[in-house]
């Protein structure tokens, strides 16, 4: 997860989402998990456009061809109810990652991270807190990790490696890697890997 830099609502979020969303939370004040109208769906091709189709979580883009745009919402609608409609309260994320995610709170906000904070091992590509982070940061960025699966699902792990095979293999190119998977591209540059990183794969070859 790297930082990512809040866009401005859609012209058409208040008409379409916020105004018929508290009109129906009048209504229904504390509504559960599946009686909320999904009007967040109106706009997840405008969430998708405005963040470039990078997921907030993985830092990684992905196509809506294979993959069905998810609006997470950061602080769970079904915790505050108020914030359902609320354009600064959504995430561009996957299903699978949202999934994961469901009711949880207490993870870091994308919006909030600061680079580094979660370090990319090489050659593993697994995710770690960085040892420099204050206990509480530390903790709070493993419950994130676990919570996400970044880790434990061994999809998201293999992707990473591949996306580096396929650098060091010149296959891709690193502003590519910068537009397209901007988390793999911050931790090679932050770590200077960048011209090095191919050292690690040897083996693969």
């Amino acid at each position: 997860m790297i930082p990512v830099i809040k866009q401005n609502e859609p012209a058409n979020f208040d008409k379409d989402v916020r105004q018929p969303g508290n009109r129906f939370l009048a209504n229904h004040p504390n509504p559960r998990s599946g009686e909320f109208k999904t009007l967040w769906t109106q706009v997840s091709g405008e969430l998708y456009r405005l963040y470039n189709g990078i997921c907030a979580y993985t830092g990684e883009w992905f196509s809506t061809t294979q993959t069905a745009v998810s609006v997470d919402h950061f602080i769970p609608k079904s915790f505050a109810p108020h914030l359902a409609y609320e354009w600064d309260n959504y995430r561009l994320t996957i299903q699978k990652i949202n999934n994961y995610k469901a009711d949880k709170t207490g993870l870091i906000d994308p919006f909030e991270v600061q680079i580094g904070w979660f370090v990319l091992d090489v050659p593993s590509c697994i995710i770690k807190p960085n040892t420099s982070l204050s206990n509480s940061e530390h903790a709070k960025v493993q419950y994130t990790i676990e919570v996400l699966k970044l880790n434990d699902d061994d999809a998201f792990v293999q992707r990473r490696c591949d996306i580096i095979m396929d650098y060091v293999r010149k296959e891709i190119t690193f502003s590519f890697m910068q537009r397209k998977y901007p988390y793999i591209a911050c931790e090679l540059q932050r770590q200077n890997l960048i011209d090095t990183v191919g050292q690690y794969f040897k083996g693969f070859f």
